[in-house]
Formats: C-alpha cells, structure tokens, sequence
C-alpha cells in the first residue's frame, strides 16, 4: 500500500483553538503511519505587525494570495507531494491553495471546520438564534446584516471572497471532509436549486479523533486538579457563542466550583460579573498550554459546554471521553448529538435554568460509570488508529488507488 506524501495546509487563527489541534493531530498521525508529511503554515497573528499599506492590501490578497499560489505549486514539485490537505485558509493562506494544487495537477481536500462557505460569519448564528438566511436566500444577506465583527465591510469582504470562488467552479474540484453528517447536509445546500456548487461524490464523512492519553498524560499534575476541591471544566473561547455567560451563571447558583480554560471577548466581562458578585468558585484560567488544558480535563467531574450554535464538531468532548470524563452539553447541533444522554453525560435545553437542573441530576448518576462509558465510546468511534483508516480511504479514493 503506497504511503503517500501529504502536505497540510494550515492558516491559525489569532486565538488558539481545536483547528490547530486538529491539524496538528492529523499530521503526527501520518508521520506515525509512514507518510511523508509537510506543513504549510501562517498565523492571523502576524497581522498586528503589518503597517498600514499591508493592512489596506490584505482585503485583496485574503481573496487570492499570490504569495500562497507560488509557494504551494514550488513545494508540490519540490517534494513530489500526492495530496494537498488543507483545514483554514481565513486570512493568510487563501483558497489560492486550492488553485495551486489544481495546476499542478495533484488532488486537493479541505476539512470543513465551520459553515463559511455557506455562511460569511461561519456559524450560521446571529443575534443569539440559529440563523440559515444566507444558506437559502444568498450571501447578500450577511452583509445586510453586518453578521462578521459587526462590520458591514468585513461582512461584505468575506461574502464576496466567497461568491467569487463559487463562480470561478474552483469549488467543483476540491474534495471536502465533514466531520459529521449533519455538516455533509448542510454543506450540500450549495448545490440548492440545481446549481452545483461542488461535486457530491467528493464529499467525506470522518470525525476528528484524539490520542489516547498516555499514562503521564492521566496524571492531573496542575495546581488546579490537585487542589482537592472537585470541579467541572469549560474549554474554549470565551464568548457569547460559547455561551460563556450562560453557564456563569448556572454555577453562581450552586456551590459548585468551575474552571474556565480560555480567553476571548467576553472575558474581562464575565471577570468582571464574577468580581461583582463574589464568585470565588468560577475561576478563569486563562489561556493554556493544551498539555496543561488536557491535565486540567483528566481531573474534572464533567466537561461543560453550552455552545450556542450547531458547532462543527465538538473536540472537546472527545478530548473528555479519552480521559474518562462525563459531558454535560445543550441539546444542540453536533455537540449535543455526541453525548448520550444519562450515559456518557446530561443533556440539558438551552437556558440557564435548564444547565442548572442538569447539574442537580447530573450529581445523582454513577460518575465513575458515566466515564468508563464515555471512554467506551471514545474507543468505538473517535481513536486513532479507526481515524487514521477512514483517512487513508479518502486518500486512496482522491487518487484512484483504492
């Protein structure tokens, strides 16, 4: 069987997240498996440091990046590489990947981590409800709507980055992995009233995995799992779309200790709702190292979450059940179809009330049960080695090999 040299495309966002796990993952898993593989990276980040003209071009160049479509095609020849993988490409890389790979002949998949190529803001959220308009009236309705930033440029930029490359039918030869079938659904309405958009029988299905921890990583060695007080965890960025405050203030109800590990907009908010009304059990971690994070996560009662849109997948969740952890989620898009209720986890509805109640019966269940069925779980469906096999299928299918 030909292990084939792959390279993985990445574009990181300003703040850490489960994409870049994501990626990190998938490459370290190849190389374990034999393949040749190469990483093309940038980071959102570099941007504080461009000057003004630079900053003024990028709206350009996030739509086609000159520089991406040169370096791709070199590395491709340079390395004889079989299949392009790319997982972002929001602001530096460019779908320009996608125009390189194609000219130099070699198949190109990307790993669809959010909704943008139907929805500019990427979430198919706005205005604290599930929202689909652009999906089945146009894009034109995101920048009606100011739906990116609250910014009706930033809006319009990213809406027409997206018609642009609809027209070109760069699309049509792109394969694309969902990591759910939700999200294969959801990403077939491009083709809608008969426009095809891309090509059905290039679209996957295969869920993100992660490693089983190994017996150093199941120790809880932070300050925080060695405290002796129990806790549940949050991971994530903080913001509405995490609904960051909704689980605040589930806990200030209780007497129960949580930890949130994270940074985002909302988080000198919630510092401050914490402060005010003497929360001394609702701790901010902060931003950590993932091998910090995943310490942390070893030790907790249940992982929380209480995201406010379908999600795309839920890395958390599986990241808990490697580690013999319960979740308790909203019933809600991906997140909530990975926990089995009273099994792996509780489910709760959408409001604080709900997430409070779950908590109370969360308490009555058998703990050490619910986290040798989450890890059973894990096992079944989100290893790595099953992951690695469903990837080399796709591999095998996007270069007629298998």
């Amino acid at each position: 069987m030909k292990k084939q040299t792959i390279l993985i495309v990445h574009n990181k966002y300003r703040i850490p997240g489960g994409e870049d796990v994501v990626a990190e993952n998938e490459a370290a898993l190849l190389k374990e498996h034999g393949h040749k593989v190469l990483f093309y990276s940038r980071d959102n980040s570099e941007i504080a440091q461009y000057g003004s003209l630079r900053k003024a071009l990028l709206s350009a160049s996030s739509i086609f990046s000159c520089k991406t479509y040169l370096d791709i095609r070199r590395i491709i020849r340079e390395n004889n590489v079989d299949i392009v993988h790319v997982h972002n490409t929001l602001h530096l890389v460019s779908p320009a990947v996608f125009y390189a790979a194609v000219a130099e002949g070699v198949p190109v998949v990307q790993t669809m981590h959010n909704f943008r190529m139907l929805c500019p803001a990427g979430t198919f959220f706005r205005k604290g409800q599930i929202c689909e308009d652009c999906a089945r009236a146009g894009l034109e309705c995101a920048a009606k709507n100011k739906c990116c930033h609250r910014s009706f440029w930033k809006t319009l930029q990213l809406s027409a980055m997206t018609q642009f490359h609809r027209m070109t039918g760069i699309y049509k030869k792109v394969h694309f992995i969902c990591l759910t079938d939700f999200n294969k659904e959801k990403l077939l309405l491009l083709n809608r009233g008969g426009k095809q958009q891309i090509d059905p029988d290039k679209v996957y299905v295969k869920p993100n995995f992660t490693k089983e921890p190994t017996e150093s990583g199941k120790v809880t060695a932070s300050e925080i799992a060695t405290s002796g007080q129990p806790y549940y965890v949050v991971i994530g960025r903080i913001e509405r779309l995490k609904g960051s405050t909704m689980i605040a203030k589930a806990f200030a109800r209780t007497r129960k200790r949580v930890v949130f590990i994270g940074s985002g907009e909302q988080e000198g908010a919630l510092c401050c709702y914490i402060s005010r009304n003497h929360l001394q059990r609702i701790e901010l971690a902060g931003q950590l190292s993932h091998e910090e994070t995943m310490r942390i996560l070893a030790g907790a009662q249940a992982l929380v979450s209480a995201s406010q849109w379908y999600e795309t997948f839920g890395m958390g969740v599986i990241e808990a059940y490697a580690r013999k952890v319960p979740v308790i989620a909203s019933d809600q898009g991906n997140v909530g179809n990975l926990v089995i209720d009273g099994v792996t986890g509780k489910k709760y509805k959408n409001s604080v009330d709900s997430l409070n109640m779950a908590l109370t019966a969360f308490e009555k269940l058998d703990r050490k049960q619910l986290g040798e069925n989450a890890y059973k779980e894990y096992l079944e469906k989100y290893s790595a080695e099953g992951n690695y096999r469903m990837l080399k299928e796709i591999y095998d299918q996007m270069t007629g090999e298998s």
